[in-house]
């Protein structure tokens, strides 16, 4: 199902939006619609980064939310440099001695 919304945008941003529409071969409203795509997809990534940053949310639910795959949220978080997994040296440790312990 489809909606009309109509924009009010100013000379440059028009005048980018033709630019886009020309090189594109397509007319505006196209063109509009996937600019609009892209950056609500953009939006709802940096959404689902700063849920987790603020932990609220798991990566696993951050990439639902996002609309990404778990694989393409842990490339964003990589790519963004951001650490996920919370855990101290101790932490680390005692799961590693628990492994050993496990495969001994």
């Amino acid at each position: 199902m489809s909606s009309v919304l109509s924009v009010k945008l100013e000379k440059e941003k028009m005048k980018v939006l033709e630019e886009i529409a020309s090189e594109e071969k397509t007319d505006r409203s196209a063109a509009a619609r996937k600019i609009l795509d892209m950056g609500i997809r953009q939006w709802k990534v940096d959404r689902a980064v700063q849920l987790i940053l603020s932990g609220k949310v798991s990566v696993w639910k951050a990439s639902e939310l996002a609309g990404v795959s778990l694989r393409e949220m842990l490339d964003i978080l990589n790519e963004r440099r951001i650490t996920w997994v919370k855990i101290t040296p101790e932490e680390f440790e005692r799961e590693l001695e628990q492994l050993r312990k496990a495969n001994a």
